[in-house]
């Protein structure tokens, strides 16, 4: 005789990071004491899908899609998700999913949250209250996404919005908005100087070992920030550095946040995005070097 399977379907976004009852322990703990509690879990196979870091707008998510590749098969009898909104936030395809889909190859679908359990509406959706909670969920989705998004470019444009730690070059004004280091800023004028004179970046960092001039790890020690390992560069600074100043924006007064997108909540992953999709502020901060300068020097 086959198994009945249940799997677990548990999605958690960059956005819902902030709220403990939607971590993925905490989703877990729910769906795994639900599927306990039915009679079916007897003899049942249990199979957890985790999506950490997806935003619940489309499925373009591995376990989602690697789940529903399994419902195709007719490997799954059971899904269970702590609200609808975990499986999806888009209502469109969410409808298609849980009363298209799922029916045809038997697959009964088990909101927690929402009290729904497919098994209830033979023949039947669940009527206006599934079809309403769908929309809100969508809805809510795309309103905090619109008002996050909008605070903080609004902040960012009255340059109060940014990083904790300011590039090289750069310190924090007693406001707490970036200014320019004094010593700092003359070095990174320097390296600027020297690639606008054709110099590369190995001698570059050459040039600046004979000037007896602290790396930025070295500088940071000395006014008390212990946070770098300085104890192997022995003073000589890095090609990487060195070009990783030279293409930095924020030196020419350029504020740039939203480069890159984390993978995974709670994770370190990331991926750099498309340039259309970061926020570059002009003249949000006093410029270190100029505009024309850095592009000479790119």
């Amino acid at each position: 005789m086959q198994k009945y399977v249940i799997a677990l379907y548990i999605r958690l976004s960059i956005e819902d990071y902030k709220y403990d009852s939607l971590s993925i322990e905490n989703q877990s703990l729910v769906l795994h004491e639900y599927a306990a509690s039915m009679p079916e879990a007897l003899n049942a196979e249990i199979m957890e899908f985790i999506d950490n870091g997806y935003s619940g707008t489309n499925f373009e998510r591995p376990q989602v899609q690697k789940l529903i590749e399994l419902v195709r098969a007719n490997q799954i009898d059971c899904i269970i998700v702590k609200d609808f909104s975990r499986f999806g936030r888009n209502s469109i395809e969410t409808g298609y999913f849980i009363e298209r889909v799922f029916p045809l190859f038997h697959t009964r679908f088990i909101s927690i949250s929402d009290d729904f359990d497919s098994s209830k509406f033979k023949g039947d959706t669940g009527g206006m209250d599934v079809a309403f909670k769908y929309l809100i969920s969508e809805y809510y989705s795309r309103d905090m996404s619109i008002k996050t998004k909008s605070a903080k470019y609004a902040k960012m444009q009255r340059g109060e919005y940014q990083s904790k730690i300011c590039p090289y070059g750069y310190r924090k004004s007693a406001d707490g908005r970036m200014e320019p280091d004094p010593e700092a800023a003359a070095v990174v004028q320097l390296i600027f100087q020297l690639a606008a004179e054709g110099i590369n970046a190995t001698a570059i960092t050459r040039e600046l070992f004979r000037r007896s001039i602290p790396t930025p790890g070295q500088y940071k020690a000395a006014h008390g920030n212990h946070t770098h390992d300085i104890s192997r560069c022995h003073g000589i600074w890095s090609t990487s550095t060195i070009l990783r100043i030279l293409e930095d924006e924020r030196y020419t007064g350029v504020y740039v946040i939203g480069k890159r997108a984390v993978l995974e909540v709670g994770g370190t992953r990331s991926r750099l995005k498309d340039r259309e999709s970061w926020y570059i502020i002009p003249d949000h901060h006093p410029a270190i070097v100029e505009k024309a300068a850095a592009t000479r020097c790119a």
